[in-house]
């Protein structure tokens, strides 16, 4: 029977350990062609690379011509890269196609979506999607995942608890325990079926179909060490001590397996240091099972005992939790640095402010653990009251956490929704009204980068809201830090009731840029200021921070090109603004009549006088900077022809 046993818990781990994919969101990373780019000849495929894996059963791509017909043939794996899928285009022309995508994570079902234009033959600034296509947003957490999620955590707590309290803390396969354990079973094999209907829903796919995807699959792979501590648990039920004592340690080691198999299947499966979060991960979750999984034990196991015997399991019990705290502070802030990245995102994302209140809540426990090691342990010989009353609240709270748990594997980390912004394009959003209020309007524009924009502007009735017809409608753009810019308009067509969108190449230059919508109706005209700021796209755009030197931001060009910028010193008072040209290695020889200017928070932008710095391709641009956030935006002319733009802001201290 022993070695029946542990032939079992050997074979388990053997059969789960390959072919576990990571869970998480599948994002993109990039794509061939390049979201923006303009192709001189039409390529044979298009080629997205995610962030990990999607499911190419359930993923979809769609290639779009400007009329909006559909041009691509099927979706592929590419072999040995399951990050990559890839459609056939045969036969496409001059023009611009909009890609459509739709990927279903290879595990946990979650749905993202986006799209890009690339141009054959011409330029692809400005393409949207056509009429009558849609792109499925990314979905929030569904009620089911995230309660199959907190039902699959509990049931590892209680099985691991159950267990290991049992043969460490009282020394003795207990009756009780081993009942709480198998109901830690009932919850866990739940929470998988749970998330099972969950993925399935989401991925709109019959259950025959879902199983004989990747979902499916990996799911029955997580199912086998828990289905397994069943059988286990009910060998230590129904037998004599040696083979009980035996049977339940093979349960014990079962839940260590399935906890090692979920900690492939989350986040931490997909980093670029999985070698060290995965790892992390079982560690993390293994520590948190053996703390609070082992309190409710000990809480269920210790009533009935003799004073001195719950006293000792008490004893051991504190001793374990311990260690158990420590790993969880470390491994979770491992884990916190590898999936928010940035201390700024703790605030500005949902991801990172589920992870504060995690950490709070965590606190709280950790405070009433303290309590209970340094005031209710030395006091068990004589009452178990005090551990029993702050026991309760620990597990109260731990269910708290075990739900933000929940969620924050339902959510892609920051550090996923980073890089698939790079690839996403941006649009700028301005509104105001006309100083009779009249009229209020909101202009959008795609992509917002210097050159060629879409124009959409939405004009409604100050009052009641409602669509407001003009006779004509228009766009008047003035760039203030540059008076000899001049002004120029743009007429707009009506695509909708009060909607009314053109496409045109005002917006020359990155920077602040004054717009006027012009709204002609009769004696009820009107003019509304707007103001709308372009930016160089964040890709092309890489900052390296060195202690003590000021931050360096290199903007990379076609053809090898680039532009290095810094501002010196970076604190409030005089400053140089130093731009530097360079074509591979070598400083890239400029015309004369470079631009750089200076714009602030709040305020009008301002040229700043710029002399050469050598004769080749070094320019400052030196004047007074007060402190606060400023952006800077740099206009060139190399010495055969090529005019370049570029932009970055600077926070001075």
């Amino acid at each position: 029977m022993r070695r029946l046993l542990f032939a079992l818990l050997l074979a388990t781990i053997g059969v789960i350990g390959f072919g576990v994919v990571a869970e998480a969101h599948a994002l993109l990373r990039s794509s061939a062609p390049a979201d923006g780019a303009t192709l001189d000849r039409p390529p044979s495929e298009v080629s997205l690379t995610f962030t990990e894996p999607p499911d190419p059963r359930l993923s979809i791509i769609h290639v779009y011509n400007s009329g909006g017909q559909r041009l691509e043939r099927g979706v592929r794996p590419v072999t040995g890269d399951r990050d990559t899928l890839t459609v056939a285009v045969p036969g496409l022309s001059n023009g611009v196609y909009t890609v459509s995508w739709t990927t279903v994570s290879a595990l946990d079902g979650h749905y993202a979506s986006g799209s890009f234009a690339f141009g054959v033959g011409t330029s692809p600034l400005g393409a949207s999607l056509p009429a009558g296509t849609a792109v499925r947003s990314t979905t929030a957490p569904s009620p089911l995942g995230v309660t199959a999620g907190w039902l699959y955590y509990v049931g590892l707590a209680l099985l691991l608890g159950g267990t290991w309290i049992s043969l460490f803390a009282l020394r003795q396969p207990s009756r009780r325990l081993l009942v709480m354990a198998t109901a830690g079973v009932g919850a866990a094999l739940l929470g998988l079926l749970g998330a099972a209907e969950s993925q399935r829903e989401a991925a709109d796919a019959s259950w025959a179909a879902f199983f004989s995807t990747s979902l499916g699959g990996n799911l029955l792979k997580q199912l086998i060490p828990v289905a397994l501590a069943a059988v286990a648990l009910l060998v230590a039920r129904t037998s004599r001590r040696r083979v009980a004592w035996l049977a339940a340690w093979l349960a014990g080691g079962l839940t260590l397996v399935a906890i090692f198999t979920h900690a492939l299947t989350t986040h931490a499966g997909a980093s670029h240091l999985a070698w060290l979060m995965v790892p992390a991960q079982w560690a993390h979750l293994t520590a948190f099972a053996v703390w609070i999984g082992g309190l409710a034990a000990l809480l269920v196991g210790v009533r009935g005992l003799p004073a001195a015997v719950a006293a000792r399991a008490v004893r051991r019990f504190s001793f374990m939790a311990g260690f158990a705290l420590a790993a969880i502070g470390i491994t979770g802030l491992l884990r916190a640095i590898d999936e928010v990245g940035v201390l700024s995102r703790l605030t500005s994302t949902l991801f990172g402010g589920l992870v504060l209140v995690k950490v709070a809540l965590f606190l709280a426990l950790a405070s009433l653990g303290a309590i209970n090691r340094y005031r209710n342990v030395p006091r068990a010989e004589w009452t178990l009251r005090g551990l029993l009353r702050v026991g309760r609240f620990e597990i109260g709270i731990a269910a708290l956490v075990i739900g933000v748990a929940a969620v924050l594997t339902s959510l892609a980390p920051p550090s996923y929704t980073q890089v698939a912004a790079a690839g996403q394009p941006q649009q700028i959003v301005a509104r105001g009204q006309d100083l009779g209020t009249t009229v209020k309007v909101q202009l959008v524009v795609t992509p917002g980068y210097p050159g060629s924009n879409h124009f959409t502007l939405s004009v409604r009735d100050y009052d009641t809201g409602k669509p407001v017809s003009a006779n004509q409608a228009a766009l008047r753009f003035d760039f203030p830090g540059r008076p000899a810019i001049g002004e120029s308009t743009l007429a707009l067509r009506k695509v909708g009731s009060g909607s009314y969108a053109a496409t045109g190449t005002n917006l020359s230059l990155a920077g602040r840029w004054s717009v006027t919508a012009t709204i002609e109706n009769g004696l009820q005209s009107a003019e509304v200021p707007l103001t709308v700021t372009t930016a160089i796209p964040p890709e092309r755009i890489s900052v390296l921070h060195e202690p003590g030197v000021p931050d360096i931001y290199t903007v990379t060009f076609a053809a090898g090109r680039s532009l290095q910028l810094y501002v010196d010193p970076g604190t409030r008072g005089f400053n140089a603004v130093h731009a530097t040209f360079f074509n591979g290695n070598n400083e890239l020889p400029m015309a004369d009549g470079t631009v750089i200017s200076a714009t602030p928070a709040t305020g009008p932008t301002v040229d700043l006088p710029v002399t050469r710095f050598d004769t080749i391709g070094h320019f400052i641009g030196q004047g007074p900077l007060s402190a606060g956030t400023w952006r800077f935006d740099v206009t060139a002319s190399s010495s055969d022809g090529q005019t370049y733009q570029a932009s970055f802001q600077e926070t001075i201290k």
